[in-house]
């Protein structure tokens, strides 16, 4: 028996969470100008939200005049009758003030809540404003803002929020005001922010999660709230998107579901309308509906408004209950047979699928619906899965000591002959780092580890990343590994596994490398495999995904190990 059970879920991800519904909305770029193509998706998806933004140099060309009458500050205007609510992003400069950068000084901080006030009073459709957009990044600040650094960054934003705050909240009293607003999950940019006293005017984190994989967005957001100030603040998603046209149906309600039951409060899908950016639209320039346009009329349909709740039952599946009466699964591939008859199985986009011929996959959404409640326990019968350990499934932010409790494998960095433990690296705690958590080494900089990719250390240095998997009793287990370098260039890997101490394979290149290998185990033996970078090699990332398989369990392997969808 392999030491591993339903135990190791994190608990953020175990327990049911119920909680408001979230909020379904689509990024529109209105304010830089529109069609009618766009304004009529918005009519014809029954939108009931919009994240978009007015530029303050658009309203505000004569210092304390504020003028409301062009296409890119007049439009929400178009969507009174619809009764549209906006989440509007307040960004960018003005070349009255501070030179058109990003307000930083006492006079144009003023000025910034006051143009803020004049835009909330001016349409009462905005609920929401969310302060900056992406400010831990530099694409959207300017100015000092941007070249005072990072840590300064923080400060910068919390100055910008607490004029507009003021301004917003003596118009309307009731509207929110989240912040934050930052590209990633990047818990070392936020926490120090979150504990300067000025962030306790934030209504809630915006954030846009780009750089997370759907799997693994439980159990960042987990990590990001052990700060007991980010604990306090609901999650306001105001962009979530795909690059992949062929799972970005699936990617928007595995996005939505996964998100609604971590308790998030809003979810934005980007872009509404084709911007030629790679990210797919909900409709294209000719007005024409993506897969993902059909999925999020999917959603808005039959999920908008509903609870969502995790009740996925280990590590390897991944099941959201909408309301009672309402499933939807992915995960480790496997056969899924109904119980019942009046259960009917569909896609992403809504699409009917046949009851007998269904299959659980990994990247694609399964949705399993009935006019009476759903069990998933004794209503859905799921095939044998021979998984024991997956590194992409249970990759753990667990901290030092606590890994093995968490996780298949035990995962190190061996040097010489000597294994450490990875430590959870926050993710942007300085400049250079990954912007999401990550595990490493404080003395090895360059050392990186995170659910589907790793930048091992170099040979002579020492720094070979280490996943070992412990038995307890006898197993005969099947390990499949393959790591692929990201992009071109020399990056070659050396992949070994061994057992009992001794190595049974090792193979090196700079194009994909792919393992298979059975292992018969004693009790209380392991099988390890290390990966490091080659002398040769130029400092490189690599995609991985390790699994370790029970030979005897089903009657049949699944097919031969890919990487995850991104």
């Amino acid at each position: 028996m392999i030491a591993v059970t339903p135990s190791s879920v994190p608990s953020s991800s175990r327990q049911e969470q119920t909680g408001k519904a979230i909020r379904l909305g689509a990024v529109s770029n209105f304010g830089q100008g529109w069609t009618e193509e766009s304004y009529s998706a918005v009519q014809r998806f029954r939108i009931s939200r919009l994240r978009d933004s007015i530029r303050w140099a658009e309203v505000e060309r004569t210092p304390g005049r504020y003028v409301f009458n062009g296409r890119k500050s007049a439009w929400p205007d178009r969507f009174q009758a619809e009764n549209v609510k906006i989440t509007l992003t307040l960004a960018g400069g003005n070349p009255l003030y501070d030179g058109g950068n990003t307000p930083h000084s006492p006079a144009a901080l003023a000025a910034f809540g006051r143009f803020a006030a004049a835009v909330v009073k001016r349409y009462p459709q905005i609920d929401t404003v969310e302060i900056g957009n992406e400010f831990n990044s530099g694409n959207f600040v300017s100015g000092p803002v941007k070249t005072d650094g990072l840590a300064r960054r923080a400060q910068h934003h919390l100055a910008i929020l607490e004029a507009v705050a003021a301004a917003v909240r003596k118009v309307r009293p009731g509207i929110s005001v989240i912040g934050g607003s930052s590209h990633s999950i990047a818990a070392g940019y936020l926490w120090p922010l979150l504990e300067r006293p000025e962030s306790r005017l934030m209504d809630g984190l915006a954030m846009h999660p780009y750089t997370t994989d759907i799997d693994q967005l439980p159990r960042q957001i987990e990590f990001l709230k052990r700060d007991p100030h980010a604990a306090k603040l609901p999650l306001f998603i105001t962009e979530f998107g795909s690059e992949d046209r062929v799972l970005a149906a699936d990617d928007l309600v595995r996005g939505y579901v996964t998100l609604a039951s971590t308790g998030a409060a809003e979810f934005d899908w980007y872009p509404l309308n084709e911007r030629g950016d790679g990210l797919v639209p909900l409709v294209r320039k000719d007005g024409t509906v993506t897969k993902a346009g059909q999925a999020f009329l999917f959603v808005q349909s039959n999920m908008r408004g509903m609870p969502v709740q995790d009740i996925s039952p280990d590590e390897f599946t991944f099941v959201r209950r909408i309301g009672n009466k309402m499933l939807a699964l992915w995960g480790a591939p496997r056969d899924v047979r109904l119980a019942r008859r009046d259960i009917t199985a569909s896609d992403a986009t809504g699409a009917k699928l046949d009851p007998s011929r269904l299959h659980l996959e990994e990247g694609r959404a399964l949705i399993l619906t009935s006019e009476s409640p759903i069990n998933f326990a004794s209503d859905v019968k799921l095939g044998c899965n021979p998984l024991i350990a997956d590194s992409f499934y249970q990759f753990s932010y667990a901290q030092p000591g606590t890994a093995s409790k968490r996780s298949g494998f035990i995962r190190s960095v061996r040097i010489g002959k000597e294994d450490f433990p990875l430590s959870v690296m926050e993710g942007q705690q300085k400049p250079g780092v990954p912007w999401t958590p990550y595990l490493g080494r404080s003395n090895l900089v360059s050392l990186q580890l995170h659910p589907g990719m790793m930048v091992p250390a170099f040979g002579a240095k020492g720094g070979a990343i280490i996943h070992r998997l412990m038995t307890e009793s006898p197993a005969d287990v099947r390990v499949r590994a393959i790591f692929t370098p990201v992009g071109t260039g020399d990056n070659e890997i050396i992949v070994t596994v061994a057992h009992a101490g001794e190595s049974i394979v090792s193979k090196s290149g700079k194009g994909p490398i792919k393992l298979d290998i059975s292992v018969a185990l004693r009790k209380g033996e392991s099988v390890l495999l290390s990966a490091v970078q080659s002398e040769n090699s130029n400092s490189g990332k690599f995609r991985y995904r390790i699994q370790a398989l029970d030979e005897h369990r089903c009657p049949a392997l699944p097919p031969e190990l890919d990487l995850p969808p991104n």
